[in-house]
């Protein structure tokens, strides 16, 4: 599964950014920043993730301009079919309507292509890092996958954590242990 997120510098980039770490060398961040930005702020909030980050300076300064180029390189993106999933990382709202009009228009071209408020809201690993305890984990999976789904997979989560571990030494050292007397195993009888 190949995601694309396309990051709005000029929106709460912290908020943003929120998630890269969790990312896989399978994606791809792009990160868009004004003309004359320091860009160690954001190389700094990326450090450590696998992604595939690119920064890209505005071609031009003004209002809106990141938001045009964003959405251009989004509809090149879609139109190469060149993600599965795509997001536009930005709490600013005027990116619905592009947004949705690719969906109209395009959508057999992707999985999904939506406006999300930070990366971390894009994965579905959130849900289940935010429980606290078994109940709001089982909460989370029926909210995530249904009740059918979700309680099955809690269910059997449940039957995995319970289940007494093997005695792991204790297999190790019956394959480590030395035979004394008598003949070898698998060698015959004479």
């Amino acid at each position: 599964m190949k995601m694309i997120f396309l990051v709005d510098g000029d929106n709460n980039i912290g908020t943003g950014l929120k998630g890269v770490d969790m990312l896989s060398n399978q994606d791809t961040v792009l990160i868009f920043y004004q003309k004359g930005h320091p860009l160690s702020k954001l190389q700094k909030l990326c450090a450590g993730s696998k992604a595939n980050i690119q920064y890209i300076e505005s071609v031009r300064g003004g209002k809106n301009s990141i938001d045009f180029q964003i959405i251009t390189e989004l509809g090149v993106l879609v139109g190469k079919r060149e993600a599965d999933y795509a997001y536009v990382i930005s709490q600013d709202k005027g990116y619905a309507a592009s947004i949705q009009a690719l969906r109209v228009r395009y959508a057999n071209a992707f999985q999904e292509v939506a406006l999300r408020p930070s990366i971390e809201s894009c994965l579905h690993l959130p849900f289940i890092l935010q429980a606290r305890d078994r109940q709001e984990l089982c909460n989370a999976l029926v909210k995530e996958y249904g009740s059918a789904q979700g309680g099955t997979l809690y269910n059997h989560l449940k039957k995995i954590f319970q289940a007494p571990e093997p005695n792991v030494v204790e297999k190790a050292l019956k394959v480590a242990r030395p035979h004394y007397g008598g003949r070898k195993p698998g060698t015959p009888k004479k």
